[in-house]
């Protein structure tokens, strides 16, 4: 016998009422919320395979640019692409590592990308790919690894490169903050 005012079948979830048989509760793919989480609990289920998310190396380049905050010379300019491409990757949900500015030195900046392929997925450069007598950063990564492609028919943004150090992943982007949001 039901309480007054209770009809037969209220407060009553029926099985497959939230999820119909055959379809995913949660598309491949996904970012995990709070709700999801709930939702795997609701099953029952205490594991979940998950990829974690990508790891990214970003680098200026540049013995002109220094970060803010920094002293700067009448011949530098405070450095914007790094903070930029670091929100910009963080929106995505990657896991941004900020290895700060190199310095025009073909041998340090070979160095530097070689060691941050062996942790990262992914190593974004900004300045440093176009052909100025200061752009080392074509040459770094040919002594390094292999490169791609190099120059693009895009304004702005022509000097780009991608290429590949010890298996991951290189994007170098062009100095120009324009070119290099493009």
């Amino acid at each position: 016998m039901l309480p007054p005012g209770l009809k037969a079948g209220a407060n009553v979830r029926p099985v497959g009422e939230d999820i119909a048989e055959g379809h995913a509760a949660l598309p491949a793919g996904r970012r995990l919320r709070p709700q999801d989480i709930a939702l795997i609990a609701a099953f029952g289920l205490t594991r979940v395979e998950v990829r974690r998310r990508l790891r990214v190396a970003v680098f200026s380049t540049g013995n002109e640019v220094v970060s803010p905050g920094a002293p700067r010379a009448a011949a530098q300019l405070f450095d914007s692409n790094r903070f930029m491409l670091t929100a910009l990757l963080k929106r995505l949900g990657c896991e941004v590592s900020d290895l700060g500015i190199l310095r025009d030195d073909r041998a340090s900046l070979a160095a530097a990308l070689k060691d941050a392929s062996i942790r990262h997925d992914l190593i974004l450069t900004s300045g440093g790919v176009s052909t100025g007598e200061e752009d080392h950063v074509k040459a770094a990564v040919e002594s390094v690894g292999t490169l791609v492609l190099w120059r693009m028919a895009i304004k702005p943004g022509r000097p780009v490169a991608m290429g590949v150090i010890g298996g991951t992943p290189f994007i170098g982007l062009p100095g120009n903050p324009v070119a290099s949001f493009v």
